[in-house]
């Protein structure tokens, strides 16, 4: 039997590294705290480090870290430190790296609502979005519910949720500032530092990734270095409010700029073609914004307001809704001085889905485009290519409805006014007609805020009294006006909404055509919902409509 001579197998430990000592082969040393062998014969005054002389025999711990309250970990390459973290966090795996992170705790102490989304809160009526809702709650978290087609829940999924959950935001995520919502499409968050997040449905590339891939968590467009936000403080996004998936982005940042991302089939963009950009695009011609809107997706007219009172507009224009004088499209921002704005200081615009609404510094509101139903408030239901003034003193417009339309704006006195369509009475007519003049709507004491619901003439309304209670009228097959029944009413029959011993201090709805859903926040933080409830519109587990406010459970 052939024997092998394997030679002389040992190490040799020659304790703490000294550069004027020649080591051998196999001899062993501490260095930095860890043990290194050695390679090659006579090495001398070669420190040990993974390399040609040396290989690492042990790693030690203290040439990783010293200090009290660190945790060691392998990142793939080696042992490093992780700091010790802040008071209250918890170990957390992070959802890009899948490496440890210091986090936010999640409690369940976060029970209480902070916000509606902004996309209800700033300028529309309504929320067009099919069967999802979302809020940001008193911790800046965000919580989810519905619908969960093509992402826009942003849990990494596509099942649809019953009750509230997080979005998938990264550990570290700062919290959310404001919640942009769309018709099943991309969703958007302005988180606390003024990062831009996106995610859902990305066809025409508004998310900002650079590409059309859809997004099954949040992105964050600032961090993408190719995006013209990347660096700075987005304050508002100007997101059309129909119920189309042909999505435009307009992002105003806080030192005036106006960038654009996304659908550019009209020239919405601003970009001066009518190419479309996956990523972020600084809007030229256009400095000092203070203000920005939009009417609605794919036929997408755009608005800025500048800090001296200058009005601008882009976009599509068939209906004479930029104001412009003509019906002839801009693919580039044009100052607007046509009709009755001219000479005027605008402060705010407002939008509905093919006609704009410019509030000027004697709170006068001036109106242009799309006049179907008399929503521009002018006494006819003639388009107006240029600005006419169509009423005073006016302190907030709610501009929505994607077809018989609605408008409804609360004056400086805090009453209510309404004109365009008519259906259900939703205008408060009484009997039923379209309304081409803003009339009021008397409720009996001033109003704090009002939605208005439905499309395809399902229209229905509510508004918050100053005493923190609310009235609805209106369309109520689906129990919108959360009144315990279905049974339509017009103005002469409205109900106070049963809220109990609840002050409510904001409202919501969303959805589209019949498919009322609406929200009631109390002054304590609790959500009140009711209405519609397919797909779970509602966060309850079965899917059945509620015709008076019902608790959510966090």
């Amino acid at each position: 039997m052939a024997s092998i001579n394997l030679g002389k197998i040992a190490f040799s430990w020659k304790g703490p590294y000294n550069a004027a000592t020649t080591y051998a082969k196999q001899d062993v040393v501490e260095s930095g705290g860890s043990s290194f062998i050695c390679l090659l014969d006579g090495t001398v005054g070669v420190v040990p480090v993974v390399g040609a002389n040396w290989a690492l025999f042990a790693q030690g711990t203290s040439s990783v870290t010293t200090a009290a309250g660190e945790l060691i970990y392998n990142n793939g390459t080696g042992l490093v430190a992780l700091p010790i973290g802040a008071a209250g966090e918890v170990l957390q795996v992070d959802t890009d790296t899948l490496l440890p992170v210091w986090g936010p705790a999640d409690v369940r102490s976060s029970t209480r609502v902070k916000a509606f989304p902004a996309s209800v809160t700033e300028k529309h009526s309504q929320v067009n979005t099919y069967r999802t809702f979302g809020v940001i709650m008193n911790d800046d978290s965000v919580r989810m519910w519905g619908d969960n087609a093509i992402y826009k829940l942003g849990d990494g999924t596509t099942n649809d949720r019953s009750y509230p959950q997080r979005p998938g935001f990264p550990a570290g995520f700062p919290g959310a500032e404001k919640l942009y919502l769309t018709w099943n499409a991309s969703m958007h968050c302005i988180d606390k530092n003024g990062e831009l997040w996106g995610w859902g449905d990305n066809p025409q590339g508004q998310i900002g990734t650079g590409d059309v891939t859809d997004q099954s968590v949040p992105y964050n467009a600032s961090a993408n270095a190719l995006n013209s936000i990347n660096g700075k403080v987005v304050t508002h996004l100007a997101m059309p409010g129909g119920t189309q998936n042909s999505h435009t982005v307009i992002a105003l940042c806080d030192d005036g700029t106006v960038h654009s991302c996304g659908y550019n089939g009209y020239g919405q963009l601003g970009q001066g073609d009518t190419a479309q950009r996956t990523n972020f695009n600084l809007v030229p011609a256009v400095t000092d914004i203070v203000d920005v809107a939009a009417t609605r997706e794919t036929h997408t007219a755009v608005f800025a307001v500048k800090a001296d009172g200058t009005l601008y507009s882009w976009g599509k224009n068939d209906e004479g809704q930029l104001g412009s004088g003509s019906t002839t499209q801009s693919n580039l921002a044009v100052a607007r001085t046509t009709g009755s704005i001219s000479g005027k200081t605008i402060v705010k615009v407002f939008c509905g889905p093919g006609s704009s609404y410019a509030l000027d510094s004697d709170n006068t509101l001036h109106s242009a485009g799309r006049n179907s139903d008399g929503q521009l408030g002018i006494g006819n239901t003639t388009v107006s290519l240029s600005y006419a003034q169509a009423t005073t003193d006016v302190a907030q417009v709610f501009a929505g409805g994607y077809d018989y339309p609605v408008v409804m704006i609360i004056k400086t006195d805090g009453t209510l006014w309404a004109c365009g369509a008519s259906d259900y009475g939703a205008n408060g007519s009484e009997p039923i007609g379209d309304r081409t003049t803003f009339q009021q709507i008397d409720l009996g004491q001033t109003v704090q805020k009002v939605v208005h619901g439905g499309s395809g003439s399902y229209n229905w309304a509510m508004a918050l009294l100053a005493d923190g209670t609310c009235r609805s009228w209106g369309y109520n097959s689906n129990g919108q006006l959360l009144t315990g029944d279905t049974t339509n009413r017009l103005l002469s029959a409205v109900n106070t909404v049963p809220t109990g011993n609840a002050t409510i201090v904001d409202i919501a709805c969303w959805g589209g055509t019949s498919e009322g859903s609406v929200g009631l926040l109390a002054s304590d933080g609790q959500l009140f919902v009711g209405g519609y409830a397919g797909s779970s519109s509602l966060p309850e587990d079965d899917d059945e409509n509620s015709y008076v406010p019902m608790p959510v459970p966090f």
